[in-house]
């Protein structure tokens, strides 16, 4: 009994790499999924009614990390309301394809017109997405917050901090 035939050779499908913006935003994903179990530890569960829990950092962290962890809980996220001074193309990738897996399902950003000039390439993808998507929109005005709005079912959460929605916040 041969162990191979001779037709399986030169026929092996290899896999593409795929599209590096693609592996580059699965990457930061994953690398914030795994963070889940650091807020875990950190704050046990998502904050009950009328509770705030504040958590001062020694190390950089970013707001979006809260985006997978509220949908670790609740299974998805009905709403997301983000103001940021600033907000990157992988940011801008992870929302989206949360958006596609149905785990969001409206988002409504307010970024500081000031990104138009500082980030050209970043508002041009964000357009983009926009424009192949009715869940996510996008408003420029004179903006330094960074807060966010989520509603998970009938619960609702702020997160608020210093960071921007970039990856060095």
């Amino acid at each position: 009994m041969p162990l191979f035939s001779f037709d399986e050779i030169g026929n092996k499908k290899h896999k593409e790499p795929g599209d590096k913006s693609e592996i580059l935003r699965d990457s930061f994903l994953h690398q914030h999924e795994k963070k889940i179990k650091t807020l875990k530890e950190l704050i046990g569960s998502v904050p009950g009614e009328n509770e705030f829990i504040a958590l001062w950092t020694l190390k950089s962290f970013n707001a979006f990390t809260f985006i997978p962890y509220l949908i670790h809980f609740y299974g998805k996220i009905d709403f997301l309301a983000i103001s940021t001074y600033t907000i990157n193309r992988r940011i801008i990738d992870s929302l989206v394809k949360k958006i596609d897996q149905v785990k969001i399902d409206q988002v409504k950003l307010f970024i500081s017109d000031s990104l138009k000039y500082r980030m050209p390439k970043a508002v041009d993808h964000l357009s983009m997405m926009i424009n192949a998507r009715q869940q996510i929109t996008a408003h420029y005005a004179w903006n330094h917050s960074k807060i966010t709005l989520a509603q998970c079912g009938e619960n609702f959460f702020t997160i608020e901090g210093s960071g921007n929605w970039s990856e060095n916040a």
